[in-house]
Formats: structure tokens, C-alpha cells, sequence
């Protein structure tokens, strides 16, 4: 995924970049009331997105949670941040919000950001932090492309833990929902050995 700013000297309403939102033929993000357009994501996000929607597409058919992807608009401030994450799990099946024919969601329990050099910064910065900020998010997993290496942030109460999992032979451990995911599906029929 390539990300770059779009007017990055004018602050957008949160109504401004709805309604000019709902007309674009590609996703971008308000973040902070500044635009930032999405541009294309690579082989590799493109293929980890994929095996992220088959996972836990078979994973929770018998449970009680909604697997949305990549295209899904995510509410974050009312007033001034709405992204489009990677992909998103929700507890039970989640309410459709609209403003000016603009799709969005709210509550996510868990956020997966597949990091790309254009949007490492971001994902690590500040859209993590306003990511932790959601009270209903309870993991919040950042997926490396060049490798198998995938961060997860966890609530543990009141705090955030993070634990590192590393190799094909790991497994991503989820604590809510409770879940465990090899990292061989997560990258399944990728290489590194060109990497």
C-alpha cells in the first residue's frame, strides 16, 4: 500500500471529507482532518489481505463475530478520523452508519494493519494510538510483508502488552476473541527467500 497527502496544507470537516469520500472511485483516509490517499496495495498485501479474509472467514462461521476487510471505512472520531484498515474483526454482526451515502463502522474488536514502507509510520504512530484509544478494540496486529513477523497488542485490563511472533512455525495468539492462527496461513504461498 502506497499512502501520500492530499492537499496536506487544508483541514478537512469530517463533512467535507464524507461527502467528497462517497464520490471517489479509490479509498483515502481522514486522519487528524488531513486527507491521505490510498494508492494500490502490492502482490504481497495483496496476498496476506486474502488469506486474512479465508482464515477467519472459516474460522467464525460457528461463532459470533464479523470479519470485514480492507475496503471498510472505520469511524474513529466523529469529527476528524476515519481509516480504512487492513482488516477488522467485530463482536457480533456490525451496524451499517451512513453520512452523505458514506459507509462507515464503528466498535471493532480486533484491527490487523498490513505494513507497507509508505505506511509503517502511520500504523506504528499515530494511527496506533488512536487505535488503542477505541474501547471496544481489543488487539490491535501489525503484519510485516518481508518477513514472518507479525506484532500484537493486546488489552490486558487497563494496559496494553505487546508480544512479537516470529517464523512460519509461530503461531499468532489472539486473546479476544480467544483464537490461534498459524503464521503459515497468514502467509501462505509467499516466499522469502528473495526478501
Amino acid at each position: 500500500m502506497f499512502v501520500k497527502p492530499y492537499s496536506p496544507d487544508k483541514l478537512w470537516s469530517a463533512d467535507e471529507y464524507l461527502e467528497w469520500e462517497s464520490e471517489q472511485e479509490f479509498k483515502n483516509e481522514l486522519i487528524d482532518n488531513r486527507v491521505w490517499l490510498m494508492l494500490g496495495a502490492g502482490l504481497r498485501h495483496a496476498s496476506i489481505s486474502v488469506n486474512l479474509i479465508v482464515i477467519f472467514h472459516h474460522m467464525f462461521e460457528e461463532r459470533d463475530f464479523t470479519p470485514l476487510g480492507g475496503r471498510t471505512c472505520l469511524q474513529i472520531d466523529p469529527e476528524s478520523t476515519f481509516a480504512y484498515p487492513d482488516f477488522m474483526l467485530f463482536a457480533g454482526m456490525p451496524q451499517e452508519h451512513f453520512r452523505f451515502n458514506q459507509c462507515f463502522f464503528k466498535d471493532p474488536a480486533v484491527i490487523f494493519e498490513i505494513l507497507s514502507p509508505s505506511t509503517e509510520e502511520m500504523d506504528r504512530g499515530r494511527k496506533k494510538a488512536l487505535y488503542l484509544q477505541l474501547e471496544s478494540l481489543q488487539s490491535y496486529i501489525l503484519i510485516s510483508q518481508d518477513k514472518p513477523l507479525i506484532e500484537a497488542h493486546q488489552r490486558a485490563g487497563d494496559e496494553w502488552r505487546c508480544e512479537t511472533f516470529a517464523g512460519l512455525d509461530a503461531n499468532l495468539l489472539i486473546s479476544a476473541p480467544e483464537c490461534e492462527i498459524p503464521l503459515s496461513s497468514i502467509y501462505r504461498e509467499l516466499s522469502f527467500a528473495d526478501v
